[in-house]
């Protein structure tokens, strides 16, 4: 505990010999209260660092456990998590928002709480999910899926009105959108037999959940690059599907039958994309030749697909993030002082095709991933580094698949024009 004359002489020794004993005692009182009540601008260090016990982490997912964008996302984050001496705690909440507010609060209200919450924006509970967290003053870090422009007017920056906000790591869901709408549109013109009788290519499309700010986004950009080239193509319709498997095959086939000349479906992630194969391959179509289906998130399912031909592109990498933001919670419960961590992080998304996939398709092996040294990337274990510059390549080098996350301003939220 700290010594109330200690704190008195570390304010301003004048204040410490002049002032009445009474008026000293409720001055150091004030100040000891501040202390607790929100964190110092230098360091998040916990009391256990030292002690031999690993920093326990809780992961908040508002998808279901089985989801393989989720599994390999935790996958690589164990991979450093084991490296930098972090416990991992993952939270599903299968869909449900009531479910991860739940979880939230429950492991708040521990007496042992969690040593940093990572948690992403799901359906849009995202700063619900902050206040809480910063009531209880436990550090937390947003991933996957930020604050809409609302929110983000009412949170403020990172560690401002919400203290223990450390920052946020997001991927970029408009480019991901824009560059897989772009791919389709490219891969149905190769075959004129896939244009409408107007000349265009005719698509039809499955956004997620439209409450969830991912889903948004990739809107977003399918919407710009459907406008970009107007003169090629066509949305004939945009429906939600949930990011499920099984919606997207009902919801494929109901749209089909609706615009028969569609020659491209483009879906916000990849279980709606295996889900709309499905759905074409129920009306006797040929899934590659008849239409041209694209996702996001690049798992290792969209790989296996894309080998087979029934998938055109997927874009992804974004699953690292787990990975790059365990490094960077290493360094804030170690030590690392605040103004060293930077409070926004974008990472960058790779589209996938049939030209970089046996690549690509290589760097979802933990092989890969156990040749990884995390340690490297720690500002507080390299301290004469610039800034955090993650990046992640193949032993053979010969070929580019890496994903480097860097830095950067805040992003700007993008409309969708339907949503």
């Amino acid at each position: 505990m700290y010594d109330m004359k200690m704190i008195l002489r570390w304010i301003d020794p004048v204040v410490a010999c002049r002032w009445p004993s009474c008026s000293r005692c409720v001055l150091a009182l004030v100040i000891v209260a501040s202390l607790f009540a929100f964190p110092t601008h230098q360091t998040y260090a916990e009391d256990c660092t030292g002690c031999g016990e690993k920093h326990r982490i809780l992961v908040l997912i508002g998808s279901d456990e089985d989801d393989p964008f989720w599994s390999l996302f935790a996958e690589f984050m164990g991979v450093a998590a084991d490296q930098l001496g972090l416990q991992l705690q993952f939270r599903f909440a299968d869909g449900s928002l009531k479910a991860m507010s739940s979880h939230m609060r429950v492991e708040c209200e521990r007496k042992e709480k969690p040593a940093c919450i990572v948690m992403q924006s799901f359906k849009r509970g995202g700063l619900k999910f902050l206040r809480t967290a910063n009531s209880y003053q436990v550090p937390v870090f947003l991933i996957n899926s930020g604050l809409t422009s609302e929110q983000r007017a009412k949170a403020g920056e990172p560690r401002s009105q919400l203290k223990y906000w450390i920052g946020e790591m997001l991927p970029d869901d408009y480019g991901a959108g824009f560059q897989l709408a772009n791919a389709l549109i490219d891969a149905a013109k190769k075959d004129p037999s896939r244009l409408g009788p107007d000349g265009r290519v005719h698509l039809i499309a499955l956004g997620g959940t439209v409450s969830h700010t991912a889903s948004v986004q990739r809107t977003a950009g399918l919407m710009d690059a459907v406008e970009a080239r107007r003169d090629e193509v066509v949305l004939n319709q945009l429906v939600a599907a949930d990011w499920k498997k099984g919606f997207a095959r009902n919801r494929c086939r109901f749209l089909h039958r609706r615009y028969p000349k569609a020659s491209a479906v483009w879906t916000a992630n990849d279980q709606m994309a295996l889900g709309a194969i499905e759905g074409l391959r129920d009306l006797k179509l040929v899934p590659g030749r008849d239409v041209v289906v694209g996702g996001v998130d690049a798992t290792r399912q969209a790989m296996t697909a894309i080998k087979e031909g029934t998938l055109a592109a997927t874009v992804g990498g974004h699953f690292q993030e787990g990975g790059w933001v365990a490094v960077i919670i290493h360094d804030l419960l170690n030590g690392l002082e605040l103004s060293k961590i930077p409070t926004h992080y974008a990472s960058p998304m790779k589209l996938v095709t049939a030209d970089n996939v046996a690549a690509y398709q290589a760097s979802l092996q933990k092989s890969e991933w156990d040749r990884i040294n995390f340690k490297q990337y720690s500002r507080l274990l390299r301290p004469k580094s610039d800034g955090y510059q993650f990046r992640f390549e193949l032993a053979d080098r010969s070929v580019d698949t890496s994903m480097q996350i860097g830095e950067e301003q805040q992003s700007v939220e993008k409309p969708a024009r339907n949503e």
